[in-house]
């Protein structure tokens, strides 16, 4: 029997968007599946469409809960996946049908995280499809973390990857954070084997008008922060050889968001959050990091606007 790889979709309130999500998934070519709907506190048809969508495939299992937000839903998928592997959809997207395939056909034993590409896609637009090779790169444990620092061919989304189950042993999504994904992918990353990577884009994902990543909130801003900061941490301890790439990357994100929550969300610079990405800045030992950042640093003191054009420009990470 072929591995079993379990995919959890959190859903709340998208009945416009759920059956293609479903659809794309119960028609994969991969057919070894178990398919996790969390409904979570759905106010709309979308419990209907998933028990109905449950009554038709055996491999569907539905989950009805209060809702707790899209970690917590996730959590819950998690907690009763029995399949070998993981695979993570948004309940608005969808996934190419070759998707799990393509996954099993690049794993062997070695490898515990295989990673894909993705198309965004927005309100009134059909995803648009790159040309792509379908090109295989083996990530080793040794280079996995800097790739990851570097976001060179791996991001912070756990969307684009499928996960072997045993990963999230003492895992789990932080209840009540956005930007969930960067709290635990820097750690799903620091301990994997390796790492295979697909270039094709076997993921669609769309960017509602009204969804969290769509809104750009305040919260949004700080918590993508507090995982910056964790990550950073994280690379710190684990990865000391990478603390260069590692410096350089805080220290973009960091003046990055001092100008957002300065800016565009007109916080005083004496407010906590400001204070926090400050020190941190402060603190962050400059001598050696790369001239494009050094001129970023540089021009984040002499004028902020500048500084956020120079970002953008320059497209550090």
């Amino acid at each position: 029997m072929k591995e079993k790889i379990s995919i959890i979709i959190p859903v709340y309130d998208v009945e416009q968007y759920l059956s293609r999500c479903i659809e794309s998934i119960i028609n994969q070519t991969y057919k070894n599946l178990e398919i996790i709907l969390i409904d979570d506190g759905s106010t709309d048809k979308s419990p209907v469409i998933c028990d109905t969508y449950a009554e038709s495939d055996y491999r569907i299992k539905v989950i009805h809960k209060s809702n707790g937000g899209l970690s917590d839903a996730r959590n819950a998928g998690l907690d009763i996946a029995t399949g070998e592997f993981i695979i993570f959809v948004d309940s608005d997207d969808y996934i190419e049908l070759n998707l799990c395939k393509k996954c099993m056909e690049s794993i062997s034993d070695e490898i515990d995280i295989v990673a894909y590409g993705f198309e965004r896609f927005c309100d009134g637009n059909d995803a648009k499809r790159k040309a792509t090779v379908g090109n295989i790169r083996r990530i080793p444990n040794n280079e996995l973390f800097k790739y990851y620092i570097d976001r060179h061919h791996l991001t912070h989304m756990v969307c684009d990857k499928m996960f072997r189950k045993y990963l999230f042993k003492s895992i789990r999504f932080i209840k009540g954070r956005l930007a969930e994904d960067m709290a635990i992918c820097y750690q799903l990353i620091g301990m994997s084997k390796e790492v295979i990577v697909i270039d094709e884009v076997l993921y669609n994902y769309y960017t509602r008008s009204d969804s969290i990543m769509g809104t750009g909130s305040l919260k949004l801003c700080i918590d993508a922060y507090k995982g910056e900061c964790e990550a950073y941490d994280y690379g710190n301890l684990h990865f000391p050889q990478f603390k260069k790439n590692n410096d350089t990357r805080f220290l973009n994100q960091s003046m990055k968001v001092y100008l957002k929550l300065t800016k565009l969300y007109k916080l005083s610079v004496q407010d906590v959050n400001v204070q926090i990405v400050t020190n941190n800045i402060k603190q962050l030992k400059k001598r050696g990091l790369p001239l494009s950042t050094l001129g970023f640093y540089t021009a984040f003191y002499i004028n902020k606007k500048i500084a956020w054009m120079l970002f953008k420009v320059l497209k550090l990470t």
